[in-house]
């Protein structure tokens, strides 16, 4: 069975494994012992191509590079298996820490670089605990007991005590068992609680079902990345104080060349007539269709909430963000083409806010509340304030069909010689922005 730490790298036993590896003058050096393990880990791609890491600096940036590589479609899980390896926990546990303090160091706690380790973290813990999957029920429910319990009592859970957690998206607090504030986490409270009322059922299916592993797990993971979040916020404030070491500024840079090379694959890898389209591209508002036109022009009371948040708000990130959403096969968000939301905060955001001042009345003078819904559709949740640390909890909105928009918002539809055979409105941009384009360098 695996180390609870290989899972939560924050439990006791992780923070001894710390003090215990953590010297930083070690952390460039070549260790045998990593080596050997990567080697013998079953099934584990070998050769120069899996670039096998001999240190720990080098593993911290495997370990991040893994789950941005695994978004292109040449990705090759094989070279990266010994980040599955149970044999590899406490090199694991110390460049988890190395990765957290370097992008706190560099970038801050608030950045891109942070939000992916986090995302990151919880996709490399959701996997190692599929292989768990294979050992009996309740051997995978005192593992995570164990492992959880490390954070927080398990029975002895009041909801509020989990408010952040519930904030991230992962657990929906109507989908809890709760008793008296306490979320029934564990078999014994269930029968506790419940016990009395199940008849003609088996207990431990129905705790299952209700709860069980998982719960368990999901709990487990939204925890750790809660964790984490703090732990990167401490030692930003910490770093301020102190000068940073130039290996954790030099892992910071590395991570950057990654993330530098991934985009430059994922555009290439379209072809040269999705380049320009599955990047951030300045707005051509002449190319613009007529219902995107009539829409920022300002919607009578009736229709504005619809039409600004649900029509208008996808269509204008879209556009200036990634035209070419219909070419991808997989969602997206907006930190992958705009890490800092500069982009967003300074020209997206504030489009929108104008066709929404043009309505009559203004929507927000008596719809604040739909300034909410905008974030939400732009995929950073239900919050006031567009934050980097909130994406994901919602999707980003991809743009309404011309058959949606007949349908619920016909007053919009006004087609133009230009609309025949067109299914989206940005489809439309996009044929006519390039049209325009066309004829521009043409008259050169």
């Amino acid at each position: 069975m695996m180390k609870t730490s290989f899972i939560n790298p924050f439990s006791n036993d992780a923070k001894e494994i710390v003090r215990k590896l953590g010297n930083i003058e070690y952390l460039d050096k070549k260790d045998d012992d990593l080596v050997n393990i990567i080697t013998h880990t079953p099934s584990q791609q070998l050769g120069i191509d899996a670039q096998i890491p001999d240190t720990l600096l080098k593993l911290a940036l495997k370990r991040f590079e893994w789950y941005l590589y695994k978004k292109l479609e040449d990705f090759n899980e094989k070279k990266y298996e010994y980040l599955f390896n149970p044999d590899i926990y406490e090199y694991d546990v110390v460049s988890f820490y190395l990765l957290c303090q370097a992008l706190a160091i560099v970038y801050g706690s608030q950045s891109h670089e942070v939000k992916q380790l986090i995302d990151s973290e919880k996709e490399l813990i959701s996997q190692r605990l599929e292989k768990i999957k294979a050992e009996p029920t309740d051997v995978q429910s005192n593992f995570l007991r164990n492992a959880l319990n490390q954070l927080v009592d398990t029975n002895n859970l009041k909801w509020t005590q989990i408010k952040e957690v519930l904030e991230l998206g992962q657990l929906d607090l109507n989908n809890l068992l709760l008793a008296d504030g306490r979320v029934i986490i564990e078999f014994e409270d269930f029968i506790g609680e419940y016990g009395d009322l199940i008849n003609n059922r088996d207990p431990m299916a129905m705790y299952q079902v209700t709860g069980g592993v998982e719960l368990k797990a999901t709990l487990l993971i939204s925890l750790v990345m809660l964790h984490t979040k703090e732990y990167i916020r401490t030692v930003e404030e910490k770093t301020k104080m102190v000068e940073p070491n130039p290996l954790l500024i030099t892992l910071a840079e590395k991570i950057r060349d990654v993330e530098d090379d991934v985009q430059e694959k994922r555009f290439s890898s379209k072809g040269s007539n999705f380049q320009n389209d599955n990047q951030p591209i300045p707005y051509n508002m002449e190319a613009f269709p007529p219902c995107v036109r009539k829409c920022m022009k300002g919607i009578k009371s009736g229709s504005r909430n619809d039409a600004i948040v649900l029509f208008l708000t996808p269509f204008i990130a879209y556009s200036r963000l990634y035209p070419g959403i219909f070419g991808l096969d997989e969602p997206i968000k907006i930190s992958q083409v705009d890490p800092t939301l500069e982009i967003t905060h300074n020209e997206v955001i504030p489009l929108i806010y104008e066709a929404a001042a043009s309505c009559s009345p203004p929507l927000f003078k008596d719809q604040p509340q739909e300034k909410i819904n905008i974030n939400s559709k732009l995929g950073f949740g239900m919050h006031s304030e567009l934050k980097l640390e909130n994406e994901g909890q919602t999707q980003w909105y991809t743009p309404m069909s011309c058959e949606k928009i007949k349908l619920h918002m016909s007053t919009l539809c006004t087609p133009n010689k230009d609309c025949k055979k067109i299914g989206n409105p940005l489809t439309y941009y996009n044929r006519k922005r390039r049209l325009l384009e066309r004829e521009e360098n043409n008259n050169k």
